[in-house]
């Protein structure tokens, strides 16, 4: 990466001053532009675009690509909360797009990823991980029921989703680009 533009300002606010710097970073290996604001200490504290977000094949359904995104938004600001309950909601969206008639016609989502890894549409490895998608993202909606989400947490639902994303449309999409029976996009 490489700085090609920055900016540093002050924002007096509540009787003490806020130190941020603005640059913009462009990647040598694929030539992409990122903006990071930092905090006094240099610590990158806001990106756009956000890490992780808008990289998704053009195979994946998108309505599971844009709950994804919005989540990746919600746990850079850190709205732990939030990010999950978007991550659940991609994970909802996911059943809807690839499950069985049975699993879309469920109306809870613990029982139609049950079905789906029954009906062997959801590996059994992913499936663990997909509840527990599900617990967290419960959590999230309900904090008033349930512990906070942690920062942690929130991460590992992200990555989980992203896993997911790519072990049920990337790969299979990137194996039949490679076999030559689906058009590159």
């Amino acid at each position: 990466m490489a700085i090609q533009d920055s900016l540093a300002g002050e924002n007096r606010a509540h009787g003490y001053v806020i130190t941020y710097r603005v640059a913009t970073l462009k990647c040598y290996g694929c030539n992409r532009s990122t903006l990071v604001v930092t905090d006094e200490l240099g610590e990158g504290r806001t990106w756009y675009p956000t890490p992780g977000m808008g990289t998704l094949d053009e195979e994946v359904d998108p309505e599971v690509a844009s709950a994804y995104d919005e989540g990746m938004r919600c746990l850079s600001i850190g709205a732990n909360r939030a990010a999950a309950v978007m991550f659940r909601s991609a994970l909802h969206l996911f059943v809807k797009d690839m499950g069985d008639e049975a699993a879309r016609g469920e109306r809870f989502l613990k029982p139609a990823l049950t079905r789906m890894k029954s009906s062997g549409d959801l590996h059994k490895s992913l499936w663990e991980w997909a509840d527990h998608l599900n617990q967290l993202g419960n959590e999230g909606a309900h904090p008033e029921d349930y512990d906070e989400v942690t920062a942690e947490e929130a991460e590992a639902l992200g990555s989980f989703l992203r896993h997911l994303i790519r072990h049920e449309y990337e790969m299979p999409a990137q194996l039949l680009r490679a076999q030559g029976r689906q058009a590159e996009g």
